[in-house]
């Protein structure tokens, strides 16, 4: 692969990739004084997030033609700008439908963003760095549920809940500046440029390509797991075991801790395994929580312990996977990096959602929802790969 200089600084990337879940977390603790003035329902602020994420899920699908298009720059300083207007106009809301709108807009910048981050890593560095910098970059993300909640409850005791928007404007800007000053195009010399953005032809060659399919449906499962974790854990540990808001928040930053270590831990083992290995183990890890999860249910009475010791296993078997996973995903696409960062985005975020949701609507219990993934998925996942290792490895 062709090494250019200048590549981006990894605190650029970093903050790109933040954008999306600090739109979440960082305001969580507000959404009751949100609800409060806003003389709404819970459930109509929760819709925020889910209105969030769905901007973020489409907009991949189009900001990924553009950052191959016209560079990853101007797309990274654009989703920066937009996101930074979108907080400003969620600060200044003076009514939901004004918040929904900065939220659906705020959605649209953080994707480009996060697009343009994950493209720019595949530009960048041979297969084996940006597999390291893929785990680098997602252990930065699991930072952000562990200090967000605290930071945003902080800011809305001492100043109110508009106070967590105008940090994400300032977040935003000081992206911004780094990137204007920082951050060179990273796209490499002599990418096709295809007047038509939006054409089958651009999406085809990914999405039949058997390899991205393997590891998009793989990490489409690991975040399904996570998003089920992610909702059931309040409801379980608040809403059944009666645990304190602070206890909840002790044992949830805990795991995010576990995972964040985890993911900077992985890089060695990568380097020592190599990257398939390395998936292929960290699904054995995800089969061993899930299964342990199921035991636990079944054999001992519902506790803390018993939920969340095994969610720490996951997050070790989820970092395992998730960066080396990414990688392999977009190896193949040199020419069309920000094509295929894009589609694995979306197909990450809205095929987990999607299966997430249609699992907690079942009558399961969250916990055998989230075995039910880890052991069955999980080992399906795991033979396929094992199974067709070489064709799924080598194709393309």
């Amino acid at each position: 692969m062709q090494q250019r200089e200048g590549r981006p600084a990894f605190w650029i990337l970093m903050g790109a990739v933040m954008l999306s879940p600090l739109a979440i977390d960082i305001y969580l603790p507000a959404l009751t004084a949100m609800a409060d003035e806003f003389g709404r329902s819970h459930a109509a602020l929760q819709l925020t997030i889910t209105l969030f994420l769905m901007s973020v899920g489409v907009g991949q699908l189009m900001v990924g033609p553009l950052t191959d298009r016209f560079g990853r720059r101007p797309v990274l300083l654009g989703g920066a700008a937009i996101y930074m207007v979108a907080a400003l106009i969620g600060m200044s809301a003076v009514s939901i439908e004004m918040l929904y709108a900065s939220r659906v807009l705020q959605g649209f910048g953080a994707c480009a963003a996060v697009t343009v981050a994950f493209a720019a890593v595949r530009d960048s560095y041979t297969p084996t760095e940006g597999a390291r910098l893929y785990s680098y970059l997602n252990g930065s993300l699991t930072l952000v549920p562990s200090l967000a909640p605290v930071l945003g409850g902080a800011l809305t005791v001492a100043l109110g809940w508009r106070s967590n928007f105008a940090f994400m404007t300032g977040f935003a800007g000081s992206l911004w500046l780094g990137a204007y000053w920082r951050f060179g195009e990273t796209r490499p010399h002599g990418t096709p440029i295809e007047r038509r953005l939006y054409r089958w032809s651009r999406y085809r060659p990914v999405l039949v390509h058997r390899r991205f399919l393997y590891y998009a449906i793989l990490v489409s499962t690991m975040m399904a797991a996570i998003l089920v974790y992610v909702s059931a854990a309040p409801v379980v540990m608040m809403d059944r075991l009666r645990q304190p808001e602070w206890v909840f928040s002790v044992w949830f930053g805990g795991n995010a801790l576990v995972s964040t270590v985890a993911f900077f831990i992985v890089p060695r083992l990568m380097a020592r395994w190599g990257r398939k290995p390395t998936v292929q183990r960290g699904l054995v890890v995800v089969v061993g929580g899930g299964a342990l999860i199921a035991c636990l249910y079944w054999g001992l009475p519902v506790s803390v312990l018993t939920f969340m010791g095994p969610v720490a296993v996951l997050s070790v078997g989820f970092s395992m996977v998730l960066g080396a996973a990414a990688s392999l995903a977009l190896e193949p696409f040199p020419e069309r990096a920000g094509t295929a960062a894009a589609l694995l985005g979306a197909i990450q975020l809205g095929g987990g959602a999607s299966l997430a949701t249609l699992l907690l609507i079942t009558p399961l219990a969250p916990q055998m929802s989230l075995a039910l993934i880890c052991c069955g998925a999980g080992a399906a996942l795991w033979a396929a790969g094992r199974g067709g290792a070489d064709d799924v490895a080598s194709s393309g």
